[in-house]
């Protein structure tokens, strides 16, 4: 299978080990990442598509123009940039007055939208279209006796109708994916409730560090050993903002968070090192013994 990797901004610039590993991990379970040259960010849609909604339109458009001349999908690392691709591509397709405005546009830019690509995000490919069981293939050391929360993030469950990812009042899929893995997926308080990134960024530190700590109390009393995310925002939040809010709350335990594909890299064999573990804020010396046993 392959696909145009739409890395978005967000992952190059602060999270590059996630990159790279998907890079080595994805390809092994039989998908392609095609980079592309040309790709703009998606526009993230707080700073660009909620103040000026019409070029936001046109910037998503052009990103999946380019994907349509390449004549693959988009797959991508993030929510937000998967909900916002996905929700104009639908947007676009349906709406011909709209899509024959945006065109005019990127006629300047030598590219056309024509609705010929889907937008992907990568838990969707692994678990649908390569599937849980090619996935259990692939695990040479079983996470067996680690203990995951897994958080879905906002983005990629509403609406519901148009990401098609979840049922977003009970999120099962990463479970799903966690326990092919051979690790113990858990059910949790505030399960669905915002990782507080967005609230933090454009809000209130403070009411983000209160909603966030109630998230890891929930996780750390149903006994997780980690956290499990799909979103670069979601895992900078709980990861350096579990940090800022474990000062600020003065919360007495540590929950590292990892992305599935880090989770996948250590089922196959890969080390924490090589995961690139060791350039996370958040490290626990009772998790390192549990994935040190495990590799063992």
């Amino acid at each position: 299978m392959r696909y145009s990797f739409f890395k978005g901004c967000f992952i190059p610039i602060r999270q590059p080990h996630i990159e790279k590993l998907a890079h080595k991990i994805l390809p092994e379970l039989g998908v392609e990442l095609d980079t592309v040259t040309g790709f703009t960010c998606c526009p993230e849609p707080m700073g660009v598509s909620l103040p000026h909604k019409f070029t936001g339109t046109v910037i998503s458009a052009r990103n999946l123009a380019i994907a349509e001349e390449k004549d693959n999908d988009i797959i991508t690392l993030c929510n937000g940039c998967t909900y916002t691709l996905k929700q104009v591509n639908l947007q676009l397709k349906q709406d011909t007055e709209l899509r024959d405005k945006v065109n005019e546009v990127l006629a300047e830019t030598d590219h056309q939208f024509k609705g010929t690509i889907k937008v992907r995000h990568f838990a969707k490919v692994l678990s649908e279209d390569i599937g849980l069981e090619i996935i259990r293939g692939k695990v040479e050391k079983p996470l067996k006796g680690l203990k995951v929360a897994s958080h879905t993030g906002c983005h990629i469950l509403s609406p519901p109708e148009v990401m098609e990812f979840d049922d977003p009042l009970n999120p099962v899929r990463l479970d799903g994916m966690i326990k092919a893995l051979g690790a113990e997926p858990l059910d949790y308080s505030y399960k669905t409730q915002c990782c507080g990134w967005t609230l933090s960024n454009f809000g209130d530190r403070a009411s983000a560090n209160r909603l966030l700590g109630d998230k890891l109390r929930g996780m750390y009393d149903a006994g997780a050993d980690s956290v499990n995310v799909i979103c670069p925002q979601c895992l900078a939040q709980l990861d350096t903002g579990q940090m800022m809010a474990g000062r600020a709350l003065k919360l007495d335990f540590k929950l590292p968070a990892l992305f599935y594909v880090q989770y996948l890299a250590l089922a196959m064999g890969y080390s924490l090192e090589e995961v690139g573990y060791g350039s996370h804020r958040v490290k626990d010396s009772g998790f390192e013994a549990k994935i040190g046993g495990i590799l063992a």
